[in-house]
């Protein structure tokens, strides 16, 4: 099967590429291969079977390349922290701030996709979207006015009581500020180690 020109050729080229490995994993690696194609071409293969074979498991480059270390995991640096920070606080710069967040989350390699998605649906705006909820929640009251003194304010609590209001605009705050903590741990952790 080596004597076959093309095998030849390919197992050359297989054994040039492989000079970017460390001398033992080449070699083994070119056993490995060497071994592979004895077994799945047979010795009165043709042309075409040898090709395809050599086809399937593709190029002497690519393997080598997937035998390669995978590059170190991005670490987080200042685009993610500001990243960070312009997700809870951009939205005070007239959401401007926020988008510029989201841009430099969505341009991290620092994140999953899921991480970024979360970082961008869980209360869009950061802290300022909470702003006129708590002018709402804060302000909806009556009041009892004789000759013109107020004598009593009651909170409105219209179809769901008051409490339930601050217990919405509670989780509203806690909202932008967990995914900040979530999303700061996670630059912490490369993807790698996850």
């Amino acid at each position: 099967m080596t004597t076959d020109p093309i095998v030849r050729d390919y197992l050359n080229d297989l054994r040039r590429a492989a000079r970017r490995l460390d001398k033992a994993r080449a070699r083994e690696l070119q056993a490995e291969i060497e071994a592979h194609l004895q077994e799945a071409i047979p010795e009165d293969a043709s042309e075409a079977q040898v090709r395809n074979e050599l086809e399937r498991l593709g190029t002497p480059e690519e393997i080598v390349e997937a035998e390669r270390p995978a590059p170190p995991p991005a670490a987080a640096g200042i685009h993610e922290w500001a990243a960070i920070f312009l997700l809870l606080f951009g939205g005070f710069i007239f959401l401007i701030g926020w988008f510029a967040g989201l841009i430099l989350l969505w341009s991290s390699r620092c994140w999953r996709t899921s991480e970024k998605w979360l970082g961008t649906m869980l209360i869009p705006g950061g802290l300022a979207a909470v702003l006129p909820l708590i002018a709402i929640v804060g302000s909806a009251q009556t009041c009892v006015r004789r000759n013109g003194i107020t004598v009593r304010c009651t909170p409105v609590s219209g179809p769901l009581p008051v409490w339930v209001g601050w217990l919405f605009l509670i989780l509203v705050v806690a909202g932008p500020i967990a995914t900040t903590i979530f999303l700061a741990r996670r630059a912490r952790t490369p993807t790698a180690l996850r």
